[in-house]
């Protein structure tokens, strides 16, 4: 691809420059797959995409399309200015992430599981000092609307350490990959589901934790996963991290939930919370004998800040 030399002298200390000056005041945007966003090229092309990853030694962007979910990989001097200084903001932040699991302590540690359909996720052990609590500690499966688990495990990582319990976080499932969330015989929801059922034993092996207090749960399509899953894989479920999250409707209804704690997390200005699934889906989950908890924050349909989520754990792992 063509590239345009002046912005090709433009460097970190720049774009710094520019995010400091207010240049750019909303470069990540609140969505929850805060890494979908339109590109625009020096070259004048534009592009609906998400960002999968950016290679900053050879300074090459891939990102996968949203109109047809293919990959391309773009030279980092081919975007403009504000999508640098986007991707500048995006790997500083996932830098200061990594920074505080650092400062935090504990395990931080990648697997792959085996068999079929092997899938990779990251998980975040906490330094646990009850010694009772460390050899079984409650267990926090997530997924996520972009897919990019290692990466989002961090924005996890002080709450999972401030209450004690330990985080796996799953890459390859996201949003997009279901064409019809309407149905759940789809081909891609039943191939999906038969991934997870694979995984999760490999999960259960690896990762030190309590099986009568393992959880489910993620941001937006991640929510929407783990309610499904918690009815369609037999386990001691012991409830569901719902952020800005919906069951997807009452085609998904009739599943067979089991009793099990719920906090619902939504940001005051999220509109999806505003809307029918919220008493919809409580009815359902009350029908099936859950508990439920609600959790505001102030935001829109993002993941809440470490306080917020701190608050809906401890929730989730009390007897009240």
């Amino acid at each position: 691809m063509k590239t345009f030399s002046p912005l090709a002298a433009i460097n970190r200390t720049l774009l710094k420059c520019l995010l400091a000056m207010g240049f750019v005041a909303t470069l990540l945007p609140s969505s929850a797959n805060n890494n979908m966003r339109d590109w625009k090229l020096t070259t004048g092309e534009t592009y609906h995409a998400e960002l999968l990853t950016y290679d900053e030694a050879k300074k090459i962007v891939i990102i996968r399309l949203d109109e047809d979910h293919s990959e391309v990989q773009i030279p980092h001097d081919s975007l403009g200015i504000l999508d640098r200084a986007w991707l500048l903001e995006w790997i500083e932040s996932g830098e200061e992430r990594e920074e505080i699991i650092k400062k935090l302590g504990g395990k931080l540690s990648r697997h792959t599981s085996t068999g079929k359909y092997p899938t990779e996720y990251s998980v975040y052990e906490p330094l646990i000092e009850d010694s009772a609590t460390a050899q079984k500690p409650p267990l926090l499966i997530l997924f996520h609307p972009n897919g990019t688990g290692h990466r989002e495990i961090t924005r996890y990582a002080e709450a999972a350490k401030a209450v004690g319990m330990n985080i796996v976080s799953c890459e390859y499932f996201r949003n997009g990959q279901a064409h019809t969330s309407r149905d759940p015989e789809s081909k891609t929801n039943v191939e999906l589901l038969a991934r997870f059922t694979e995984m999760l034993p490999h999960i259960e092996a690896t990762v030190p934790h309590d099986p009568k207090r393992m959880f489910m749960g993620g941001c937006s399509g991640g929510a929407w996963r783990s309610y499904h899953y918690s009815a369609q894989i037999q386990r001691p479920w012991a409830g569901i991290y719902s952020n800005c999250g919906w069951m997807g409707g009452e085609t998904w209804h009739h599943l067979p939930y089991p009793s099990m704690r719920v906090a619902m997390v939504n940001g005051d200005k999220d509109p999806a919370s505003r809307g029918p699934s919220l008493p919809l889906d409580t009815a359902r989950l009350q029908k099936a004998g859950c508990k439920i908890s609600l959790h505001s924050f102030e935001g829109y349909h993002q993941v809440p800040p470490p306080s917020v989520q701190i608050k809906a754990f401890r929730w989730l792992l009390s007897d009240e």
